[in-house]
């Protein structure tokens, strides 16, 4: 006589609501990370830690939504990441604080590329503050990097216009070379890399001893 079959249970995940929201950031950026902006879903970011595939949409109303709040956690990880290097420089102000966020921006783009790509494709300008909370959230992170790099030129005591207009410059030439980069556009000279290659772009401008 046949013995019972024992029953296996699955192993399942449990998350309390306010931890679901970024385990769930943080599957979709591994998932973005590995395979590209094609392999998020919220049905994707559910299996991967394990919960059932209608749990996301406590926090998302769809893949957009989705999209939006990892875009704004990757700028939110760029501020953070040039914060730390004004701790790292606290006695640099102005235009040489700007290179090291440059320098910082660049690396960020390199080191995660679809999330960068991402993070660009997500900010629509004409919404801006609107009263969806995706896309205020969005709007407010894509911000503090700016704003972190106006400030350093409006340390040098000149016009809020001036400090503006240095702070787009700025942000056009790491956007442009990062860009390139991470597209593999860039054939640099030899034995240059990509933070050198900035470091003579800005150098006529910049003292970097």
């Amino acid at each position: 006589m046949a013995g019972k079959k024992e029953k296996i249970d699955k192993p399942t995940s449990s998350y309390h609501h306010g931890d679901l929201h970024p385990a769930l950031i943080s599957a979709a950026r591994s998932l973005l990370q590995n395979q590209g902006a094609d392999a998020l879903s919220l049905r994707s970011i559910a299996s991967a830690i394990g919960v059932t595939h209608m749990a996301p949409y406590a926090h998302f109303k769809g893949k957009q939504e989705l999209l939006q709040s990892v875009a704004a956690s990757g700028y939110d990880e760029l501020a953070a990441n040039m914060l730390a290097a004004q701790k790292k420089h606290p006695k640099v102000q102005g235009r040489m604080m700007a290179y090291h966020y440059g320098v910082e921006y660049i690396h960020f783009a390199i080191a995660s590329p679809n999330l960068y790509r991402l993070m660009m494709n997500q900010i629509d300008l004409e919404k801006k503050m609107g009263s969806d909370p995706h896309e205020r959230e969005i709007w407010l992170s894509s911000q503090r990097p700016f704003r972190l790099l106006f400030a350093a030129f409006a340390n040098e005591k000149v016009s809020k216009k001036l400090a503006h207009a240095r702070a787009l410059g700025a942000w056009a030439t790491v956007h442009g070379i990062a860009s390139l980069a991470i597209d593999g556009h860039l054939v640099l000279p030899k034995g240059m890399d990509v933070i050198q290659l900035f470091k003579a772009t800005v150098s006529s401008s910049v003292d970097l001893g």
